[in-house]
């Protein structure tokens, strides 16, 4: 069960975000910078604990160049539509999203991995210049729905 409808917000704040007449929104979730759930539950912890615990957190940074270097730094609502990968600010106060921040045509992202995780969903984003990037969504907001939604529009384009 989806406990964050991150795709009705996104909706909701179309126009805001330059979701375009005829674009569909197909999939959207939060997403974090990989480690960011295992850095929290360290602060929770505290002690030698904590550290063990934020140690394990493994945080991806982008290559330098290409289209994974244009992936926005702190928490984004990641939105897949019809035509393209939108990464949004969000509202700390609202949950809302706020603007657009980055984005790339659909066909320009390979592939979208996901891994399971206990506190998260970490996933990769791999482009068509080779590069990636890892975040990792926030459990219960649909990040799960990111990856098939991109194969279904990769595998209409073939």
């Amino acid at each position: 069960m989806q406990l964050n409808n991150v795709v009705k917000k996104v909706g909701k704040a179309a126009d805001k975000l330059g979701i375009q007449p005829g674009e569909e929104v197909l999939a959207a979730c939060t997403t974090n910078p990989r480690g960011t759930m295992n850095r929290i539950l360290a602060k929770e912890l505290g002690g030698v604990i904590g550290a063990l615990a934020a140690g394990r957190g493994d945080r991806d940074t982008p290559a330098d160049g290409g289209m994974a270097a244009r992936f926005p730094e702190g928490q984004h609502y990641l939105v897949v539509t019809n035509r393209r990968l939108l990464a949004c600010s969000v509202s700390t106060m609202s949950g809302k999203p706020k603007e657009l921040v980055a984005e790339w045509p659909v066909d320009d992202v390979l592939a979208i991995a996901t891994e399971a995780g206990k506190l998260s969903l970490p996933m990769t984003i791999a482009f068509t210049d080779g590069t990636a990037v890892g975040v990792e969504a926030a459990n219960g907001t649909g990040g799960n729905t990111l990856a098939p939604a991109i194969e279904s529009l990769r595998a209409n384009t073939a």
